[in-house]
């Protein structure tokens, strides 16, 4: 399939656990779709297939900046790359989550950390950090 249409499907994929865990937080299925691992796997074997089917189609490196970028010229890699962004932040995002339950924090606290970790990855998992170490001290 091609690597564009790939990119629509699942960048859009992704957001369904995200849209649940922000506006269906105590929903059953939420938790039963979080907790299943089914999206990250999924996603998984997607990486897989774009990692093993373009293997050493790139000349590029991971030992440097710019052999990083000569991999990432490669579609197919560049893909996988975003596919790993994908998985790695819903992972960080879900145990946000579920710790926030875990620490009965209110649900409204969360929701923006959750949008911080779907569009920007370690910055959204700070601020949960914080916002979790706020909480807890009160």
């Amino acid at each position: 399939m091609n690597p564009d249409k790939v990119f629509k499907i699942t960048s859009l994929f992704v957001l369904i656990p995200w849209v649940l865990m922000m506006l269906l937080p105590a929903w059953y299925y939420t938790s039963l779709l979080i907790n299943s691992l089914v999206i990250p796997i999924l996603l998984s074997l997607v990486y897989i297939f774009y990692i093993v089917s373009n293997f050493g189609k790139a000349k590029g490196d991971f030992k440097s900046l710019e052999g990083l970028g000569r991999l990432f010229k490669n579609k197919g890699l560049l893909l996988a790359g975003w596919i790993h962004y994908l998985i790695f932040d819903l992972f960080v995002g879900a145990w946000e989550w579920q710790n926030s339950q875990e620490i009965q924090m209110p649900h409204l606290l969360l929701v923006p950390c959750l949008f911080f970790t779907l569009m920007f990855g370690p910055a959204g998992f700070v601020l949960y950090l914080g916002v979790r170490m706020l909480y807890l001290s009160l």
